[in-house]
């Protein structure tokens, strides 16, 4: 082996290395974004599951049901507002017309039903 030849294995394993890397950050730059929405899919419909049953809750209760039910709670965390107007809801026969929102939220997913008569 002459010596112009010493070396030529590490440059060569650095090149091979650079275009590993770059095919991998290319790669990550193509698939994350896909698994962001993924997931944003999947808490999206926890949100509207939250708000549905807000939904049927207070129509429930809007038209006096017996035997009266408490509020829905979500195991998974999921939230829900109920709006009559811009003012909080209690869902009463009382508030009339039917003209109620209710937004469903999961994990920064905001989806949200109205209801009206």
């Amino acid at each position: 082996m002459n010596n112009t030849q010493k070396g030529s294995v590490l440059i060569f394993s650095i090149l091979m290395l650079g275009v590993m890397l770059t095919i991998t950050l290319s790669l990550a730059n193509t698939l994350l974004p896909r698994l962001k929405s993924s997931s944003d899919a999947l808490n999206s419909v926890a949100a509207i599951y939250s708000a549905d049953s807000g939904v049927e809750w207070c129509l429930y209760t809007q038209r006096g049901r017996q035997p009266s039910v408490s509020q829905p709670v979500m195991s998974n965390g999921a939230t829900y507002v109920i709006l009559f107007g811009t003012l909080p809801a209690t869902c009463s026969p009382d508030e009339n017309p039917l003209n109620h929102t209710v937004t469903g939220t999961f994990r920064s997913v905001t989806r949200a039903f109205k209801i009206a008569e």
